[in-house]
């Protein structure tokens, strides 16, 4: 469908005639000269409009903001890295600073703040590890299988993990590539002639857990193998930014993470109970509306707890719009406020032409049976190594036919671009975005590169998914300072901050937050707040559900400013902006 030209927000001034005269008589005509042209930058920044029509509280919070981001550099890190201390400075890796952010006062403000919209967060990952971990230590039918014997300590870190709910039978027979069915015995990690990838029932994995981490702690039984296995999901610093890590290589230990979890997602009650969490986490962490990316395939299905059964891509959905319905009335009835939750379907982009067919179809026959549920398609996976939007062009403009002739709105909000290459596959998935007429984009990290297609995503108001947490830690910048988010804002490129995967980053979207405000010196309050406003906006909302939650949404904004100010407002009364370098 057409995307609407959003209205201009850039100053006319012609700064052509505020450098015309560079013949200065003297320091002072200089210095009025250089006010006036930072004045004439200043006057088409992103969130010029909205600093200009603030109100007295938020001014007020805004100034409080840049104290309180003062106050925390000075108090909780250090100007250099202090090598005989460790103490670590603002802006480093997140994972290295994650726990020093969740102490900081601008956290606390991240997390208060009303964020409107977050439209880019993949479904299995948005919780933290621990809640699917907890959920299967009570599943008679989860197994468990290592690609290597859990006999060392090298094998304890170098091993992946994975799970599936099954039967017994399941457990004990593989077929071959001819589709032969054999016997397989069931597995015991813990013996060092254990074969890999062979099944081990996951209660008897816990009940002989036991092993000595590096701290010198002992982990025993059940409480001991979850807090092994929650390690084992969260990507470390070092995994992600050591000497020798590439972008494929840190990509490849993300995967193993997404199986990892697959296993423990992929079963009724797990997912039933994950689905009321995640939208109860939204509330927590003060989300007024969300759009989530659940994987759909031909083969995929949820486990009932036993095993024994399965429930294909339409029963999932039934389950997603049951737990939707019973946790928005659970949260209405708290006297709380959550505005709704939409699915964009998202199937691997390492599928053939027929397989995707398939699913463009199974797309249009869910949005007619959930009208209000389903809001987009998109492609996942890692983009370098998958096939690019242009190998199914032909499917997907049968498929524009297809939603056109049953009046059905179902836009494309596509990854693409999640790379730093210029000129390759992924970076020319940004062209085919804008000729499929996407209505967002997933990362976009290579448009700071084409001046062009920046041009065009203002002009055809396509938000950008930006998610700069993610980001970091897959390689597309080695800290949140090189992040391209204030490179598109400076030009005025729509966009919205995602968290992507959190789970796998101990992240949620006011870390994201978070680390847009301390990424760049030019990010305010009003800066956050244009962010939300663009969030709401960009979203596959219909008019009456933008109106009912962008009202919600202005309500709460008002109130956490004047928190700020109640807040803060004593403490930092007399507080003064150091001055001078920061490092």
């Amino acid at each position: 469908m057409p995307q609407s030209s959003r209205p201009a927000t850039r100053s006319q001034q012609n700064w052509r005639a505020l450098i015309s005269n560079r013949d200065f008589e003297t320091p002072a005509a200089y210095s009025k000269a250089l006010g006036e042209l930072q004045a004439a930058e200043k006057a088409i920044a992103f969130d010029a409009e909205i600093t200009a029509a603030s109100s007295n509280i938020e001014k007020q919070a805004a100034a409080l903001v840049r104290k309180i981001k003062a106050y925390d550099w000075e108090h909780t890190y250090g100007p250099l890295r202090e090598a005989h201390t460790g103490k670590r400075t603002e802006g480093e890796h997140f994972l290295g600073n994650v726990d020093l952010i969740n102490k900081t006062e601008l956290m606390k403000v991240a997390k208060r703040m009303p964020k409107g919209a977050h439209l880019h967060i993949h479904f299995n990952a948005c919780l933290p590890a621990r809640f699917l971990i907890q959920q299967a230590r009570d599943i008679d039918a989860m197994y468990i299988r290592s690609t290597l014997p859990l006999t060392t300590d090298q094998n304890m870190e170098a091993c992946r993990i994975s799970f599936m709910v099954m039967t017994l039978d399941e457990a004990t027979h593989a077929k071959d590539p001819d589709g032969i069915e054999t016997y397989v015995p069931l597995g015991d990690v813990w013996d060092e002639n254990y074969v890999p990838n062979r099944w081990m029932p996951y209660k008897k994995f816990q009940r002989q857990f036991e092993y000595t981490d590096e701290r010198g702690h002992i982990l025993r039984k059940t409480h001991g193998a979850e807090t092994w296995l929650e390690r084992k999901m969260i990507i470390s610093e070092e995994e992600a930014h050591n000497a020798h890590q590439s972008s494929k290589g840190i990509w490849e230990k993300f995967n193993h993470r997404t199986q990892m979890m697959k296993g423990l997602f992929a079963y009724e009650s797990a997912f039933r109970n994950y689905t009321q969490a995640v939208i109860k986490d939204f509330v927590k962490d003060n989300i007024q509306y969300a759009e989530i990316r659940p994987n759909f395939m031909s083969t995929n299905s949820l486990k009932t707890d036993d095993g024994k059964g399965s429930i294909g891509n339409e029963g999932i959905m039934k389950i997603i719009d049951e737990e939707l319905r019973k946790t928005m009335d659970q949260i209405t009835k708290k006297g709380d406020y959550f505005g709704g939750m939409k699915v964009i379907y998202c199937t691997p982009r390492s599928f053939r032409n027929q397989q995707i067919e398939v699913a463009l179809d199974e797309c249009i026959d869910l949005k007619k049976k959930y009208t209000d549920l389903i809001c987009g398609f998109d492609l996942v996976g890692h983009e370098e190594m998958g096939n690019e939007l242009r190998h199914f062009i032909p499917e997907f403009l049968e498929f524009r036919k297809k939603c056109k002739a049953q009046n059905l709105d179902i836009p494309f909000l596509f990854h693409c671009g999640e790379t730093l290459e210029v000129g390759d596959k992924c970076d020319g998935n940004l062209f085919d975005a804008v000729l499929l007429n996407s209505k967002r984009i997933g990362h976009g990290y290579a448009i700071a590169r084409h001046p062009m297609l920046m041009d065009i995503f203002k002009e055809k108001n396509i938000a950008i998914e930006t998610c700069p947490i993610s980001n970091e830690i897959l390689g597309l910048t080695s800290t949140i300072a090189g992040h391209h988010l204030p490179i598109l804002l400076a030009n005025d490129v729509p966009c919205t901050i995602n968290s992507d995967n959190a789970t796998f980053y101990k992240s949620s979207l006011s870390h994201d937050f978070y680390q847009s405000m301390i990424g760049s010196e030019a990010m305010t309050l009003q800066g956050w707040k244009q962010l939300a406003k663009w969030s709401l906006e960009h979203s596959c909302m219909n008019p009456e559900e933008l109106a009912a939650v962008t009202a919600e949404w202005t309500r709460r904004w008002k109130e956490f400013c004047q928190w700020i100010v109640d807040e803060y407002g004593p403490k930092f009364q007399d507080y003064e902006l150091p001055t001078g370098p920061r490092h």
